[in-house]
């Protein structure tokens, strides 16, 4: 979590260095940097390449060495991984009969460091993931512009420092989290992206991980004097581990409220459509809302309780299955005095046995250790409501569930209102609500997507509108 080491494959490096050409003889005497190292993935290849592409121009072996120490350079921070990187660069020349080069690799923090600065024709790399709440840096970090919004990400810090490098007709290749694509600590990165017009390239690899960690990966491509007014956008393909052309895409079609989505250009249309949508008076209540969060599920939630009062049925959302839920509120949704509660002496005991459990949740500010971790949910139990899943793979997997009044919903989200099931359910169990979900682009493993109240109550009073204007 510290390090943020995340170790790339020899495959992606060669995609990256493709995708900005860096190849043939177009890398000769051009500057490029990975500064952020490791023991040399990237740098290794570049090496490989740039003897390769000298040698077969006949290029003396005494000029090589010079372009290789003049030319290519690294920063790495940890000095074991920045010795390792030295010697597989070593390694690399002498297979083209080159030795002792005075390789260019920094050992040192890329934070603190600016000799690079408008000196480098490609900046290349794998940089660091760490959450800001991980790092010891936050205050050097936080000096950083595209570092300026929410939890950042020491990524995000690399990509500024990375373009800073760039000379005026630079290209930059990282492969990162995609998650910048609409996080609210990307904010201030994808408008400068946009305001420059630096974004030429994005592989969405989706489901895709090239890593052992859960991350969701995406690689961006940026250029300097960049003059063209689309991105291409292009997906990956895993087994032959390659990226293909899905779209040329300008940027009223992917930059969207201020984040990027990427997708066919027709499921862009939809998706801008949706998502730039401004509600107007409808003659339907919505509510879309997060079911109960106890934060202790298995104290409040079982198949069977050993008594029956302030017992009611709740659905697990996520499985569609029924249990019963410790409800220890009134019929307003107001938590009962834990004097009333232990009238009853099973559910005072059940309470005792579990005492030091509740009390070690992070529960709200005003919550009592007696009561859920979260308010989330309780008020609406008197209610009729219809649950639904937020982890679906395609509208196959959706569950929606009407649940009656004083019965509860968990692991979920519930829908409130006075729309018929039958419509709800046309508009859900759809195709085009699927569609929405998966350009959405909220990744989760096993080739789920996830998604939020919030867009699908977008989802609903949109098509709503649809459906009334005939």
């Amino acid at each position: 979590k510290h390090k943020g080491k995340v170790y790339t494959p020899h495959y992606i490096v060669c995609n990256i260095l493709d995708l900005i050409g860096y190849k043939g003889c177009n890398i000769l005497r051009k500057n490029i940097i990975d500064n952020s190292c490791g023991d040399g993935a990237f740098l290794t290849e570049i090496v490989e390449r740039y003897c390769n592409v000298a040698v077969s121009n006949n290029l003396p072996k005494e000029q090589i060495k010079a372009d290789l120490e003049t030319h290519i350079f690294g920063v790495e921070l940890d000095e074991h991984e920045c010795n390792t990187c030295v010697n597989n660069l070593e390694a690399v020349s002498k297979k083209y009969g080159i030795e002792d080069v005075n390789w260019n690799i920094k050992c040192g923090n890329t934070l603190y460091i600016d000799d690079y600065n408008n000196k480098m024709d490609f900046v290349v790399g794998n940089p660091p993931y760490v959450r800001i709440h991980n790092l010891d840096d936050i205050e050097k970090i936080k000096s950083f512009d595209f570092a300026k919004q929410g939890m950042t990400d020491l990524y995000i810090v690399f990509f500024e420092i990375g373009i800073r490098m760039l000379n005026k007709s630079g290209v930059l290749g990282y492969i990162t989290p995609s998650s910048y694509f609409t996080s609210k600590s990307g904010k201030y990165m994808r408008e400068y992206f946009i305001q420059n017009n630096l974004l030429t390239d994005v592989v969405d690899l989706k489901h895709n991980q090239v890593f052992t960690a859960t991350t969701y990966t995406c690689i961006t491509v940026l250029k300097r004097n960049n003059s063209e007014n689309f991105v291409n956008y292009y997906e990956y393909d895993l087994k032959n581990k390659n990226y293909y052309l899905i779209e040329k895409i300008t940027k009223d079609l992917f930059y969207i409220n201020k984040c990027f989505y990427f997708a066919k250009k027709e499921l862009l249309v939809k998706l801008k459509k949706i998502l730039t949508y401004m509600p107007i008076f409808t003659k339907h209540h919505i509510e879309v809302k997060n079911g109960f969060a106890t934060l202790l599920d298995s104290f409040f939630i079982r198949d069977e309780f050993d008594f029956s009062d302030y017992v009611i049925p709740v659905l697990k959302s996520s499985t569609g299955q029924w249990k019963k839920c410790f409800f220890p509120y009134n019929d307003k949704g107001q938590l009962l005095q834990y004097d009333t509660l232990k009238e009853n002496a099973e559910i005072n005991s059940y309470y005792l046995a579990n005492m030091e459990n509740l009390k070690k949740r992070d529960i709200e500010k005003d919550g009592q250790w007696w009561g859920f971790g979260r308010t989330q949910g309780i008020k609406d139990v008197s209610k009729i409501k219809y649950s639904i899943n937020p982890l679906i793979r395609t509208v196959d997997d959706i569950k929606l569930i009407k649940v009656g009044a004083n019965q509860g919903v968990y692991s979920g989200l519930y829908i409130l209102t006075d729309l018929q099931f039958s419509i709800l359910q046309n508009i859900l169990l759809s195709d085009d609500f699927n569609e929405y979900i998966s350009v959405l682009g909220k990744y989760k493993s096993g080739g789920y997507y996830t998604f939020s109240s919030k867009d699908v109550k977008l989802f609903l009073e949109y098509s709503l509108t649809k459906l009334d204007c005939g």
